[in-house]
């Protein structure tokens, strides 16, 4: 009995992978961008992706998921953090839009308000992506964005810098959030919250809200869009030189193929006459 149980969660469970669907698109998790791989992401618009997830790497999602959620609960209870709100009593259920909310809490009928993390877009560049928190800090009478992830003590400790992706992230959306609504940011918070307890946690701090490098992932965006409207696909640059650099991009067999220029013709040449049928 024991035998057969302990397979039995290890198959049904532990050891079980489900398939996701996946795109490639300008968005936030996706920064910093490869032009190459967004270009064959459009021209593949309509095949379907599939991607093999454990369920090891579906409990460290929903473990981070958690710990997002704890902070941006323990922020909101302070009326420090600002984005959209609905009220948790259905019988009320109103919205709030672009607010701090006094104690987190809906102003009409006194329930605590659920935070609905900001949609960020930037419509000239198709970029969108999730804010985590923009959070009033008093002492400095302005916002910082910050961008949480959990992760081991391990990685803690022995880091010194955040990852590219992060700093990229916190970029956009402070940018963004400066540019469309007018909030005083004070500067960007990487901050990595320990897992499973919250400390030892490490942060980084960048002054103002790194326009520069949200520039430059648009700049890469709009000469991407630029040379697919002229034909110029073969000029679009790509990010991986080996099949290793790769990380499991479908496209890899393309960019990495000594002919490489033929086929992304070749590709451009399909796309172009799918959109006209």
């Amino acid at each position: 009995m024991i035998t057969i149980l302990d397979n039995f969660i290890n198959s049904s469970l532990l050891d079980y992978e489900i398939t996701e669907e996946w795109s490639y698109t300008f968005r936030g998790s996706a920064l910093p961008i490869c032009p190459r791989q967004l270009m064959l992401g459009r021209f593949y618009a309509r095949t379907k992706f599939e991607k093999t997830v454990p369920f090891t790497d579906r409990y460290h999602y929903h473990i981070g998921r958690a710990i997002h959620s704890l902070a941006q609960e323990t922020w909101a209870r302070q009326g420090l953090l600002w984005g959209d709100w609905v009220c948790s009593d259905s019988r009320c259920g109103v919205k709030y839009s672009k607010v701090r909310l006094e104690g987190g809490k809906c102003i009409r009928c006194g329930s605590p308000a659920s935070y609905q993390e900001r949609l960020v877009v930037d419509e000239t560049t198709g970029f969108s992506g999730h804010c985590d928190a923009p959070v009033f800090v008093p002492a400095l009478d302005s916002y910082i964005i910050f961008e949480l992830k959990s992760r081991n003590s391990n990685i803690i400790s022995k880091a010194s810098e955040p990852y590219e992706s992060d700093l990229y992230q916190v970029s956009a959306y402070a940018t963004l959030l400066a540019r469309q609504y007018w909030l005083r940011i004070a500067g960007r918070v990487v901050l990595w919250i320990g897992k499973p307890k919250p400390k030892p946690y490490k942060f980084w701090f960048y002054p103002g809200t790194g326009e520069d490098l949200y520039e430059q992932q648009a700049q890469l965006k709009r000469d991407l869009d630029s040379k697919i409207n002229d034909g110029r696909v073969t000029e679009v640059s790509g990010r991986c030189e080996t099949y290793d650099d790769a990380d499991g991009c479908p496209f890899a067999g393309i960019c990495l193929s000594p002919v490489r220029d033929r086929l992304l013709t070749e590709e451009y040449e399909e796309w172009k006459l799918g959109k006209s049928n």
